[in-house]
């Protein structure tokens, strides 16, 4: 069992922004179910190494989907991975919480401004991180 799963930790969410991102970037990039886009956003956050903080215009975790931790991340290795990247955090579900909602909002930005037109852009994403 998980960390998380072991603290209790049941549900993650993305904020009303993230949720209205997350829907046009599926307009874009139709996944089959829309907790792959919200893992996608977390993946995109990590290659850019967005900064997990939730600044003034962040909004509220819980305004937009509403996910199990165990759906979400059923072989903990997710967490693992965020735990990998910011060691400095206590909990992950926290922290991918943060991150999935700051990805999705960047990535939508990203496909709007053309600087992503295919899922294969994110692997070469550069943004002033290399």
């Amino acid at each position: 069992m998980s960390e998380t799963a072991s603290r209790g930790r049941v549900n993650i969410a993305l904020t009303g922004r993230a949720e209205i991102a997350r829907d046009d970037i599926s307009a874009r990039f139709p996944f089959r179910e829309k907790q792959q886009l919200v893992r996608l956003g977390l993946a995109y956050a990590l290659r850019l190494n967005l900064e997990p903080v939730r600044g003034g215009d962040f909004g509220r975790a819980g305004d937009g989907q509403n996910m199990n931790v165990g759906s979400f991340d059923p072989s903990g290795e997710l967490f693992d991975l965020v735990r990998a990247f910011h060691p400095e955090f206590d909990d992950p579900a926290d922290v991918a919480e943060t991150l999935m909602s700051l990805g999705l909002v960047k990535l939508a930005e990203d496909v709007r401004n053309s600087e992503v037109t295919r899922i294969a852009d994110i692997l070469y994403a550069n943004h002033g991180t290399d």
